[in-house]
């Protein structure tokens, strides 16, 4: 009977080998399973059936017949081996470093178990001793892609992208068809922001291995990060077709949908996201999020009540719900939130030297405060409007200014002391960034009202405390700036040079390219098409004079031959903000895309045609014809389907009915 026995074990072993080296793993763990049902402790079954487990994905059935194979053959360095990585792939990297070193011990040739041991010092959060090892192991076994791959990881994982280019390059020179060491490497120089040789390497790395998701996922996220947005939105289809079960694509979907304006597609795929990741906290807030910018202010307020009771230190959620807040007029609760924005962070990884305050001394009066600049030129000058009322109190300004501002500022009468950028900050003063000025002067703080005892729904609850009250507390008025009289002087004598009044400025594009940015938010680049835009310009009198910053070649003389008529060019202004501001306190009409620009023309004193993009920045508001921020202002939207025809049609009408 044991003669029998050990022939049907044999047997046994023998299928399952010849369906393990045919790829048929399934059929081979179940061969191992009938040897060990004959031999419940035969080491080889053990083994065998252990790394079956592993390959199939279940590491934790695999370390517990590895386990039991190991303590049967405790000298045997592939069992060991086979241990450790089924550690390693249950997050168990103290066990996994130890078994990969018995392994080395005793076989000290193999560069695998080498390179367990540092992967597991990677894992265990100690980089630079993995760094060490692994260049060691370089040294030591050079023609062996996988120690460079992995010492490109871990250079990667400390930030050091430059470091680890030429890693993930001799990878690929020893093992040129290695997936993961092309999509790292295409990964590496697109943090680098080298959008295109990242692009390239992502495209051969689909080319040679076409179900290697990871680097489609990743090719459509530098598409969209070039502002790609039409090829984006196609790779993106294509990863749903091949992996429609994955949330990761209809996010990506999402985005590049809603960076085209298309605001109610984006939402589908947020929802079907939601659908397939009911518990992801990420899918959540950006569902929230695009729930808010079409509109939807009561359904957002659930989703963010619910993202962050999945994840409550999200401050991406946080800041999210802060400017949504705002551009529905819950200034009071919205300003609690803004303190998420990603500039207060930036600063205090740039200043760890500075204390910073969000609130206010109780007295003020006499008091020195250095208020801080934060965020972009048009920041500065929307949010130094609260300087008035910290001087009316009685506080001291000095101000941190940009270069650009400091000589405006200079002029401005509740500012003390203007110092520019690069100026030293006073020791022992009170601090606050500019964007914190609403929040510490608020007089109606957040949670005033009682929630009622009973007859909301659970997810509403944490909401119930806010003062929701529209564009409370009041809005001060922009900061007012007198342009200099030999700015008026010298610009009133060119535009009568360039042309008969009234005089229009334009602007057509705000904020920085997305190929260009470097880790900016998408909202912050609107852009509007020449001919359509020239349409809504055409027929009325007077002069047509270009403010655009940096306008491309051809492009002035391209809105020439659109609107049928010389469109004078005035971009060199932006260079020189003094200038400007004159300038723009003489246009009769100032229309355009938000930039900072509008901003000195509320400065200047004068009201300006704002056409907004969906979903629009919060200081233009959520919906309507008007924002309390800049009275007078008049406000063209862009629809939830990114068309702005309807925007332009209503500017041309109302220009008509004035000019003609």
């Amino acid at each position: 009977m044991a003669q029998i026995n050990q022939r049907s074990l044999r047997a046994l072993l023998d299928e399952g080998l010849r369906a393990h080296s045919e790829g048929r793993i399934e059929s081979a763990r179940d061969a191992y399973t009938k040897a060990l049902a004959i031999a419940p402790d035969h080491p080889d079954a053990l083994n065998l059936l252990g790394a079956a487990w592993l390959q199939l994905g279940d590491a934790s059935q695999a370390a517990n017949y590895l386990e039991r194979a190991a303590r049967k053959l405790r000298n045997h360095p592939g069992v060991l081996g086979n241990l450790a990585q089924a550690y390693f792939a249950t997050g168990r990297f103290a066990e996994a470093e130890e078994a990969f070193r018995k392994a080395a011990n005793l076989d000290s040739r193999n560069a695998y178990f080498q390179l367990g041991i540092a992967n597991s010092i990677a894992m265990q959060g100690d980089l630079s001793d993995a760094e060490a090892m692994l260049r060691k192991l370089a040294d030591r076994f050079p023609d062996t892609a996988l120690v460079w791959f992995n010492l490109g990881n871990v250079l990667r994982e400390q930030h050091r992208l430059l470091d680890a280019l030429p890693c993930y390059r001799k990878a690929l020179d020893i093992e040129p068809q290695q997936p993961e060491a092309r999509n790292n490497l295409g990964s590496v120089l697109h943090g680098l922001y080298r959008f295109d040789e990242a692009e390239s390497e992502y495209r051969t790395c689909i080319a040679t291995a076409p179900d290697y998701l990871a680097a489609r996922y990743n090719l459509a996220s530098v598409l969209i990060d070039a502002g790609r947005f039409r090829e984006a939105e196609a790779i993106c289809r294509e990863i749903n077709e091949r992996d429609p079960a994955a949330a990761r694509g209809y996010s990506f979907l999402a985005v590049a949908l809603g960076q085209q304006g298309r605001l109610r597609e984006a939402l589908k795929c947020r929802r079907r996201a939601l659908e397939l990741a009911p518990q992801d906290a990420k899918v959540a807030e950006s569902y929230a999020a695009t729930l808010a910018a079409t509109g939807d202010l009561d359904r957002a307020l659930e989703w963010f009540t619910r993202a962050l009771a999945l994840n409550p230190d999200s401050a991406s959620a946080r800041q999210l719900l802060g400017t949504t807040l705002l551009a529905q007029g819950c200034l009071a609760d919205g300003w609690v939130e803004y303190a998420h924005r990603p500039a207060v962070n930036q600063f205090r990884h740039l200043h760890p030297e500075i204390s910073i305050t969000r609130t206010l001394p109780a007295e003020l009066e006499g008091r020195e405060l250095c208020v801080v600049r934060e965020q972009g030129l048009g920041d500065e000058l929307f949010f130094l409007r609260y300087g008035t009322q910290l001087s009316a109190l009685g506080a001291r300004i000095t101000y941190y200014a940009s270069n650009k501002l400091r000589g405006l500022f200079g002029r401005v009468r509740c500012i003390e002391r203007v110092l520019d950028e690069s100026a030293p900050m006073p020791e022992g003063r009170t601090a606050i960034l500019a964007g914190d000025l609403a929040h510490a002067l608020g007089t109606h703080p957040a949670c005033a009202v009682e929630p009622p005892a009973s007859g909301a729904p659970d997810f509403w609850r944490p909401f119930l405390p806010r003062r929701i009250s529209i564009f409370w507390p009041p809005v001060p008025p922009s900061l007012l700036i007198t342009p200099l009289p030999e700015q008026l002087e010298a610009l009133r004598g060119r535009l009568a040079q360039a042309g008969k009044p009234p005089y229009w400025g334009l602007t057509w594009r705000g904020g920085i390219a997305p190929g260009e940015q470097r880790g900016l938010a998408w909202s912050l680049y609107k852009a509007l098409q020449i001919e359509p835009f020239a349409q809504a310009l055409k027929g009325f009198p007077g002069t047509l004079i270009a403010l655009q910053r940096n306008p491309a070649p051809g492009e002035i003389d391209g809105l020439s031959r659109a609107v049928g008529h010389a469109v004078r060019d005035f971009s060199d202004l932006n260079e020189d903000l003094e200038a400007m501001l004159a300038a723009l306190a003489l246009m009769d009409e100032y229309i355009g895309v938000s930039n900072t620009n509008m901003h000195l023309r509320a400065t200047a004193g004068r009201t300006a045609r704002v056409l907004v993009p969906c979903p629009a920045e919060w200081r233009w508001m959520a919906a309507g014809s008007s924002s309390p921020w800049f009275p007078g202002f008049s406000i063209y939207r862009q629809t939830l389907d990114g068309d702005w025809s309807p925007a332009l049609a209503r500017l041309h009408e109302e220009l008509k009915a004035l000019y003609c």
